[in-house]
């Protein structure tokens, strides 16, 4: 199987796409970036987001992004993410507590009324899987 080829939207670099839209450096720079917002915000709690960013040089959306994806809490930093579906302030993801449970509730609901069943798994059959190896040494 080839890797699919992109560019890097922040460098421009040709690489080979491996689950993150990042070449490899740019990457490095990023959990670089990350981990000293995440000293600084250990060693300062309270601080808000333009402080983190003034003291550490990260932009501040890339902040809100390592909060949003859940890398970051802002337990030490002042509250500044929003549930996107109430807007209750929360400290990490995208939603709050509650509304993750309404959601997973909902998706619950809509598979078991979809009458999509799981898969039953017959132990008794002869059915095998076998690597390429032992198939061909089995012939």
């Amino acid at each position: 199987m080839m890797a699919e080829l992109r560019n890097c939207p922040r460098c421009g670099r040709l690489f080979a796409y491996q689950g993150r839209n990042l070449c490899k450096r740019c990457q490095e720079e990023d959990e670089n970036e990350y981990l000293l917002v995440r000293r600084y915000v250990r060693d300062n709690p309270g601080a808000t987001i333009f402080e983190v960013s003034e003291a550490t040089g990260v932009e501040e959306e890339k902040i809100l992004q390592y909060l949003r994806e859940g890398r970051l809490q802002s337990k030490g930093l002042v509250a500044a993410l929003e549930c996107e579906r109430c807007g209750r302030k929360i400290t990490a993801g995208r939603y709050c507590p509650q509304c993750l449970k309404e959601l997973e509730s909902q998706i619950k609901s809509v598979v078991k009324d979809s009458g999509v069943k799981k898969p039953e798994i017959k132990t008794d059959s002869k059915e095998r899987m076998f690597t390429k190896d032992s198939y061909l040494k089995r012939e």
